[in-house]
């Protein structure tokens, strides 16, 4: 009672350690009956237990804060979000719709952001906390590098930026201080400029020792060369800013030619590509099978009722209760283990999804990702008048905006991809994509790779997309394709992917400080609790 009237006002540890739902009720009762209802009505479409999670976590807020439902901040969200993950309620903290639903209701302020998940990014950060990260021992250095990257950032996108600076700061200067405590000049004597290439051409484990070459050891290279090089010339335009570090560069023209390595990365793709282009048909035929076997499977499950048992090619299945978020589970009796049916039917329709829309249009992931129902254009021939369709594909890689014919397979493929993601709705769902490499966000749009994660909708990531020719979590009817001239198993991807994968960074770098690895945060700070 004391709480429920507000009485007294426990921390965020002491309420999450708390099982009383009848509790949190009576506080709703007592608290703010008027604000929770009003909530309600915009939770109605919601599963019982969503709704219920959603309450409680307002309850708690208020019961931390004080106030009614009409004061809760976004701050307050954040730092409840922030509670649940410091205690280990990972699956709650990753629940959004008790923030959705202050947001439909008019409780948060109109400029505050649609989805939980923009608050807990940190968005990006700015050229200081870029190089901060790094923890650039030498105070001088650190701010030239600071400098450098500011002239340089006009010219450059976010991503080029952050990798320019993670070659400058970790790869370079991070490492000559690693091995080199006290340095603090670019004027390296040619023993430690050796040192330096040698440590740079491999990749090391923990303990320092060569596990492989670097790929990309030349293109290393150009970015230091270019560092000194762009500060001899800028000295001639302004002595007194960048004169004092003018230094001979350690780095010979002859080091950074290219001609051989990029013939190397010709033959290497070219090789992939004669490899796998002869198994091409075999994993269409893997897909599509997939495919089909999953979708059987939960169909033959909701036909059985709860208990039943039902045998799909060979295997045996026994249908478990249906839970308050509505996916099919059924357990299979060879192996006495539980499987998620929705889940495997979505992981093979997307991985089919994937793999003909990749091969009917050429386009890369990440150009694949970004397709909308915007993205349909309908073109008039000249000639004939007839009405084709064309796919417009957004710039990317090469920044060239194109114009796709949709030929009649392509056309099967993405109508079927939308009927799926409209789920019986008039249109697709709009919802905002999250760029990895530039850290921004899109705006609301009707993204065709999109599914239902818990009570939102998502758009899918190249991280997921990468992984679609992978196995399912099916228990595939036939071994994995091998390659004709090894026998063994092939994975398929190529240059064309926008997957992102392990820098090459050697470990034995200094890692990111913890003060610098969170920006400030762009929404404020919590309520301060009232004292009693």
């Amino acid at each position: 009672m004391l709480v429920a009237g507000q009485v007294i006002r426990p921390g965020y540890p002491w309420l999450l350690r708390q099982r009383h739902t009848l509790m949190l009720a009576e506080a709703r009762t007592a608290i703010d009956p008027e604000g929770f209802g009003n909530i309600e009505l915009h939770t109605q479409d919601a599963a019982g237990w969503a709704r219920s999670d959603a309450l409680n976590k307002l309850t708690r807020i208020l019961i931390r804060k004080g106030g009614l439902v009409a004061d809760i901040t976004v701050g307050d969200c954040i730092e409840l979000t922030r509670a649940l993950q410091e205690h280990h309620f990972r699956g709650s903290a990753g629940r959004p719709l008790f923030y959705a639903a202050l947001k439909k209701a008019g409780v948060l302020p109109a400029a505050a952001p649609e989805r939980l998940r923009v608050l807990r990014l940190d968005g990006r950060r700015s050229i200081e906390q870029i190089v901060d990260a790094y923890a650039i021992q030498c105070r001088p250095v650190r701010d030239l590098l600071v400098e450098y990257l500011s002239e340089r950032a006009p010219d450059l996108d976010h991503t080029s930026l952050r990798s320019l600076a993670r070659n400058l700061c970790r790869l370079f200067w991070g490492d000559l201080e690693l091995h080199h405590p006290g340095i603090d000049s670019l004027r390296l004597e040619p023993t430690v400029a050796r040192d330096w290439k040698e440590r740079l051409a491999y990749i090391r484990d923990a303990n320092g020792q060569p596990v492989r070459p670097r790929v990309n050891y030349r293109s290393e290279l150009v970015f230091v060369r270019a560092f000194y090089g762009d500060i001899a010339r800028w000295a001639a335009d302004d002595p007194a800013q960048w004169a004092p570090w003018v230094a001979p560069c350690p780095i010979k023209a002859s080091e950074v030619t290219r001609k051989k390595t990029q013939a190397r990365v010709k033959a290497r793709m070219d090789q992939r590509t004669r490899a796998q282009l002869p198994l091409l048909p075999v994993l269409l035929r893997a897909v599509e099978q997939q495919r089909k076997d999953a979708e059987e499977r939960i169909n033959a499950a909701e036909e059985t009722p709860v208990g039943g048992r039902f045998t799909l090619a060979g295997q045996q299945f026994q249908r478990c209760r249906v839970g308050q978020s509505g996916r099919v589970f059924a357990t299979d009796l060879a192996t006495g283990k539980r499987r998620d049916l929705t889940h495997e039917d979505e992981a093979a329709f997307w991985s089919w999804a994937t793999v003909e829309v990749l091969r009917h249009s050429g386009i890369r992931i990440e150009e694949m990702l970004e397709l909308t129902h915007h993205s349909f254009v309908a073109y008039t021939l000249p000639a004939t008048g007839e009405v084709v369709p064309m796919l417009q594909v957004a710039p990317s890689k090469t920044d060239a905006e194109r114009l796709l014919l949709v030929s009649p397979e392509l056309a099967e493929v993405l109508s079927a991809i939308i009927f799926r993601v409209r789920a019986g709705q008039a249109a697709l769902p709009l919802v905002s994509a999250y760029d990895v490499f530039e850290q921004t966000w899109s705006p609301p749009m009707p993204f065709l790779f999109q599914r239902r994660l818990g009570t939102e909708d998502r758009p899918l990531t190249a991280a997921t997309s990468g992984s679609a020719s992978s196995p399912c979590h099916t228990p595939p009817r036939s071994s994995p394709p091998a390659s004709p001239f090894s026998g063994a198993p092939t994975t398929f991807g190529g240059s064309s992917s926008t997957t992102p994968s392990a820098p090459d960074c050697p470990r034995t770098s200094r890692p990111m400080s913890a003060a610098t690895r969170r920006s400030t945060p762009r929404w404020g700070t919590p309520r301060s609790t009232p004292r009693t």
